[in-house]
Parts: C-alpha cells; structure tokens; sequence
C-alpha cells in the first residue's frame, strides 16, 4: 500500500549578533512509498531570510538560488567528503511502527491432536514476540515459532503453533507484543466442535430428518387407508 511520511526540522544558527546575521536550514524528507529509492531528502538553506541553495538527494548536489547561494554550493559540491548516507532513512522508518494484524485458528492437522495457529502479519519494525497461555501460564511445549518473514514491502509476518492433545483446547490464548502496541494483546480461542463430534452432530441430523420422511411418509398412507373420505 503506499504511503507518506514527512519530516522536517529547522536550524537556527545565529552568526553575528552585533549586525543581525541570521541563518538557518529546514531539513526535509519526504516518503512518498514503501520504496527507498523513492524517497526524497531536501535541505534549504536560507541567510538574513534569503533562500540562498538547496540540496536534494535526487539532483545529488547544492543547486544556489542567489547570489552568494552560487558560492558556497559550489564549494559544498567539490568538498568530496560532503555526502548523506542512506542510514537517516532507516531511522525515518523506525517512527512509523505498524501494528500487526492477527489471526487466530485451527490449523488443519491429522489425528486427534489439536494444532492452532497464531499468524501476525503486516507489522514494522521486524521485532515481535507471540507466545502461547493456557490459564494464564504460558505454555512452551508443543509449540513452533517460525522466523518474521519480509512481505516485499517494509512490513513482515510470522507464525506460531500450538500443538495439544484432546480435551485441552480450554483457556487457551495467543499473547502479541510489538512496539506499535501499547500494551500485549491476548486473542482467545474459543473451541469449536471436534471432529469427531461434528461427525457424530452431522449423523444425528440426518437421522432425524430421514425418520421425520418416514414417518410422514407413514402418516400420509395410515389416513388414506383408515380414513376414508366422506
């Protein structure tokens, strides 16, 4: 999905206070996608309220807008020490945290041992913990974590598992902390017909809507034969 993000930060810097010199710099980056390679940093330089020059990281240099801006962005882009390193955007990344979106279910499985599974997904920065409770305890055996994966587009997913065996599938949570959220969030199962007894529920149903035929069927002959008509 694309997105925005805008910094900006002003420097001031007072060069004479005698004769009113008065400089100072806006700092901007713009992140108009996911892509890095889209997003845009600016630097304006202004003195004594003059626009003086700019730098923008997709020329890949100062370009002066006045007189004296001409000067000094000419030796600004012959100093070969002078350069931006592609780190500030990580850090700009790093105050957009996305909170992660989580599903909890049955996994399909075999036997009769019970498998969930705990997906968080679409979440930055990459650091996630997701643990298992019964009761309140946390619970560490049967259970299968995998790596947080990169989606492609800044943002990762994970999955965890819990395998149990039958009857145990009460008080059962899945606990998500991540630095988006404010505090851990806890998701619930809540257990759902087994197997084998929706086999059994399924069984049942269809013999009582046979025997409701049957005996339909029964009631329709007993009064043609018994009750004559008039």
């Amino acid at each position: 999905p694309e997105a925005f993000f805008f910094l900006y930060i002003a420097v001031p810097c007072f060069l004479s206070y005698t004769f009113g010199f008065f400089m100072y710099s806006n700092f901007w980056c713009d992140v108009h996608s996911a892509e890095r390679l889209q997003a845009e940093y600016l630097i304006d330089w202004y003195f004594n309220r003059e626009h003086t020059m700019r730098y923008n990281s997709t020329v890949g240099h100062w370009t002066g807008l006045s007189r004296a801006g001409f000067i000094t962005a000419s030796h600004f882009n012959e100093d070969d020490h002078d350069g931006f390193l592609p780190e500030p955007l990580q850090l700009v990344n790093l105050l957009i945290p996305v909170e992660p979106a989580v599903d909890l279910a049955e996994a399909a499985g075999s036997g009769p041992d019970t498998r969930l599974l705990c997906a968080a997904y679409d979440f930055y920065p990459k650091r996630i913990r997701v643990t298992w409770h019964r009761d309140g305890q946390e619970v560490t055996s049967g259970v299968t974590l995998s790596e947080a994966m990169p989606n492609g587009d800044w943002t990762y997913q994970v999955r965890s598992y819990l395998d149990f065996g039958p009857g145990r599938q009460h008080g059962v949570s899945c606990t998500v902390e991540h630095i988006s959220l404010r505090e851990p969030k806890v998701y619930h199962w809540e257990p759902s017909v087994n197997r084998s007894e929706r086999g059994f529920l399924v069984g049942g149903v269809c013999a009582l809507l046979l025997g409701a035929v049957v005996l339909s069927s029964g009631l329709i002959k007993y009064r043609r034969w018994f009750c004559p008509r008039a």
